[in-house]
């Protein structure tokens, strides 16, 4: 099977390849040289690009994906002891951890320009995301286990999820939103202006660099 194709511009891939030609090594010129916070058998844990807090993290696949859906469906029992392995620090060196991620498909329409499956970790309040999406008349399914977001129909299907507090929550897309919807909710919930939560808008090199040196004692053992 060959892998879906990617978005002109995105380079999630080439930069878990190593290249050296990136919009990350664009951007911040060597300060600090890589966004690397610790690399596991099957996924990589980053810092965010264009944070919109201080330990704004993007946990990814190596394996090539379009959704956390579908690396659930291929096993999830690495994830699950990286997730536990990662809250606890993470709870340790900012609060308890927000999981948000745009699923997304190759239909047309659906993508948000996500090329390559990730989850955003952040030091937001859950209930106030939630507070929010439900006010913007997304319909929801709670789920009881990790597992059912790697199951039909969120595997072939564009969905929002979030994760906070062992809680799982699979939202449905109403209409056509903004591209970064995801981050102008948390936006709100952070009182950033619009569109400065836009991560092209408004780069926080500080947030980032912050996290990094937050973040530099998590190695595995």
């Amino acid at each position: 099977m060959t892998s879906p194709p990617l978005c002109q511009g995105a380079d999630f891939c080439q930069e878990l390849s190593g290249s050296g030609d990136t919009s990350f090594a664009r951007v911040y010129g060597g300060d600090p040289p890589d966004r690397r916070i610790v690399s596991f058998r099957g996924f990589e844990l980053v810092a965010d690009m264009s944070p919109l807090a201080v330990g704004h993290l993007l946990l990814l696949p190596r394996k090539h994906h379009l959704s956390f859906a579908r690396v659930i469906a291929e096993g999830d029992t690495e994830l699950r002891c990286l997730l536990d392995w990662v809250t606890s620090r993470y709870t340790d060196a900012f609060s308890a951890p927000l999981v948000l991620e745009h699923g997304s498909t190759e239909e047309a329409g659906q993508q948000a320009c996500i090329t390559h499956a990730h989850w955003h970790l952040l030091p937001v309040s859950g209930d106030a995301v939630d507070a929010l999406l439900e006010r913007d008349g997304l319909a929801y399914y709670d789920i009881d286990d990790l597992g059912e977001l790697g199951t039909e129909p969120w595997t072939r299907v564009s969905y929002y999820f979030r994760l906070y507090r062992g809680r799982g929550r699979i939202y449905l897309p109403a209409g056509r939103h903004q591209r970064q919807y995801l981050r102008s909710v948390v936006g709100a919930v952070l009182s950033i202006a619009d569109p400065e939560w836009d991560y092209a808008v408004v780069i926080r090199k500080e947030y980032l660099r912050s996290t990094v040196r937050r973040t530099a004692n998590w190695t595995m053992h």
